[in-house]
């Protein structure tokens, strides 16, 4: 389905996201009562203990349950005080339909506790490929000021189940704030065909794969003052996004700090990658990647970067990477987009800001690689190959 048809279908929610069904009319009538708070739903309250040692796992499932039991009295928070609880297994939540219809997904759920320094959810007891917290497709959710620690698989899912291949199922009107993410064994945070969601103060550190994953077709993303360090994958690995934006983000210690293809109008504003194993930032185009994505959302067109930082990335080899930014085309696909205001200060021994490749792998050509910059300042040089049109032009 598609997304402005899928969102159409949504009933209207009043007093937050927890509240579902309203009609609208045009009839004068006494003022509506405030609405009701959401129900808050204490782990503790079924059991769970959080004393760091006892499995809480099916004590936690059965509040979720609680708030899960039907369509007519459904959603609310899952509230954990602060506490480490054990978990051997999955926290999965799933959407229901209020109306029948399979495309009108919610959850109504929130997942919240004292922050992430007070309250962790600890995995590590879990079987291998496990995963943390999972959302499959459904509308009107969030994770809240928590720690999720040492998942075997990823740390959270949103869009579990949910077809790379397929516009079909996706999940929307989400967020996710002041969480922390570490040491999952899989990625921290993985979306699967997601938008209009919410990411800002979280942090996704030290996990076998990336910190933050996006898969499948993405809309409307904003991801504000969040963090990706010591990951031994990449720090933000984004592939089919549109309209979206991030904010204040920063990735450190990761292998790139940040990975993209199939990116359509999207801004970095005061973003930096500092120490990465290679670029700061990493722009391929590649027919492998495109799979399952609408024609107009493939490929890199419209991607800005303002007032951007990068410091001593290259670390895994000297010159061997762009400390800025590296682009990379395969299979006649184009890379287009801006730098306003840009800095970037190499690694010592390092002097090369920005490798642009358009030359593919023959006998395959790549796409041509057009990159406007105004008022950016680099420590180091260009290195380009094949067809890039750079504006201005290098200085002769």
């Amino acid at each position: 389905m598609e997304r402005r048809k899928f969102i159409g279908t949504l009933p209207l929610s009043i007093g937050g996201a927890l509240a579902v069904g309203v009609s609208n009319s045009n009839a004068q009538s006494a003022p509506a009562p405030a609405p009701a708070p959401p129900m808050w739903t204490n782990v503790k309250t079924f059991g769970a203990t959080g004393d760091g040692v006892t499995d809480d796992t099916l004590a936690i499932q059965a509040a979720i349950s609680s708030l899960e039991k039907d369509s007519t009295s459904r959603g609310g928070v899952v509230y954990f005080p602060a506490g480490q609880y054990v978990c051997s297994a999955t926290l999965a939540f799933t959407s229901y339909s209020p109306d029948g219809a399979s495309g009108n997904a919610l959850h109504n759920i929130i997942v919240r506790g004292d922050g992430p320094v007070c309250t962790t959810l600890n995995f590590s007891t879990a079987s291998s490929g496990t995963n943390g917290i999972t959302f499959n497709a459904g509308a009107h959710f969030g994770i809240e000021d928590i720690e999720i620690s040492q998942a075997p698989g990823n740390g959270i899912v949103i869009g579990m189940g949910n077809d790379t291949n397929t516009t079909g199922s996706f999940c929307l009107l989400f967020a996710i704030s002041n969480v922390r993410v570490q040491q999952s064994g899989g990625s921290g945070l993985v979306f699967t065909n997601a938008f209009m969601g919410t990411i800002s103060d979280c942090w996704a550190t030290t996990s076998a794969g990336a910190g933050y994953l996006f898969n499948g077709f993405h809309t409307s993303i904003n991801a504000t003052r969040s963090y990706a360090s010591e990951n031994t994958g990449i720090g933000w690995s984004l592939n089919g996004l549109t309209y979206s934006s991030f904010t204040a983000c920063g990735s450190d210690y990761n292998l790139w700090g940040y990975a993209l293809s199939n990116i359509i109008g999207v801004s970095f504003n005061s973003c930096g990658a500092e120490h990465n194993q290679r670029e700061g930032w990493y722009l391929f185009t590649d027919s492998s990647t495109v799979t399952g994505l609408p024609t107009d959302s493939q490929d890199i067109h419209g991607l800005i970067f303002i007032s951007c930082a990068t410091y001593s990335n290259s670390m895994a080899g000297t010159n061997s990477y762009g400390s800025h930014l590296a682009a990379n085309t395969q299979n006649y696909r184009p890379i287009e987009f801006k730098m306003i205001g840009n800095t970037s200060s190499c690694a010592i021994g390092s002097n090369i800001s920005m490798v642009l490749n358009a030359s593919g792998t023959p006998p395959v050509p790549g796409g041509p690689i057009t990159a406007l910059d105004e008022l950016s300042y680099f420590n180091g040089s260009w290195a380009t190959s094949g067809v890039v049109n750079r504006s201005p032009p290098a200085s002769s």
